[in-house]
């Protein structure tokens, strides 16, 4: 592919649902004209009232504050792209790790992690728990991540169907996340883009109550990413908003 791709569009928002009293969701997304490189990346923070926002705000700010404070806007090097993004989000996960210790907390704290770089014919994504990836491409959506959950195995091992999965009684498991415990695998992956795709980044409060068909179709037929993530919103919460819902929509 040739010529420079750059994101035109970016919009996210995120609504503490209709249960739940704490947002416990974090986001961010760094656009500067005339940059390379776009950082973007949602974040669902686990613990309860143990500090799962805690978790989640201090991830996010971590890539966030490193992003501004380096040159990677400006960056040809894909390699200095995922280093950062590995670096940072295993700093981050020392960080909470160290805090879970310091206080003694009796259910760690911890959190998801998604988040991408957009470079002119790329996407480097890293990624860790069930926080997810969309990509529309051609009118097909298609998951660029694959859940860190006890569920998402069963899946993947054909034990049980998709349909299953939504309604597991173990679905919340989380199988990798950022902060429980000293050391992180996280995942890093890299894809082709093509001009006119669409991309969604999502915590779990989404996907909960809507399906890859009916994202599929709201992504399509919205003319804009603010429009995607009004009506992504509000289809979560028509869907029963049971938990807290971050969307964070690119447009190229």
């Amino acid at each position: 592919m040739t010529g420079c791709i750059s994101p035109m569009d970016v919009v996210a928002d995120s609504h503490v649902g209709l249960i739940r009293e704490i947002n416990e969701d974090s986001y961010v997304y760094c656009v500067n004209t005339g940059s390379r490189n776009t950082l973007v990346a949602v974040a669902d923070g686990i613990g309860g009232h143990e500090g799962g926002d805690i978790a989640s705000s201090l991830c996010i700010r971590t890539l966030a504050s490193e992003w501004r404070n380096g040159d990677f806007a400006g960056t040809k090097s894909s390699g200095k792209i995922r280093k950062f993004l590995e670096s940072q989000v295993n700093k981050a996960n020392q960080m909470i790790y160290d805090l879970n210790r310091s206080y003694n907390i009796q259910h760690p704290m911890g959190t998801t992690i998604v988040a991408g770089v957009f470079s002119p014919q790329s996407l480097c994504l890293a990624h860790a728990g069930d926080s997810r990836c969309y990509c529309l491409r051609d009118g097909d959506l298609i998951q660029l991540t694959q859940d860190h959950s006890y569920v998402a195995e069963l899946v993947r091992n054909n034990l049980i169907s998709s349909e299953e999965a939504r309604v597991h009684p173990f679905s919340h498991i989380i199988s990798k996340s950022v902060g429980p415990v000293m050391g992180l695998d996280v995942e890093l992956r890299t894809f082709p883009r093509q001009r006119d795709d669409r991309y969604l980044f999502c915590s779990d409060g989404l996907n909960t109550h809507l399906d890859d068909v009916e994202i599929e179709t709201i992504l399509s037929g919205a003319a804009s990413a603010y429009d995607a993530v009004r009506e992504l919103l509000y289809a979560s919460l028509r869907g029963g908003g049971e938990d807290n819902i971050t969307v964070l929509c690119v447009y190229t």
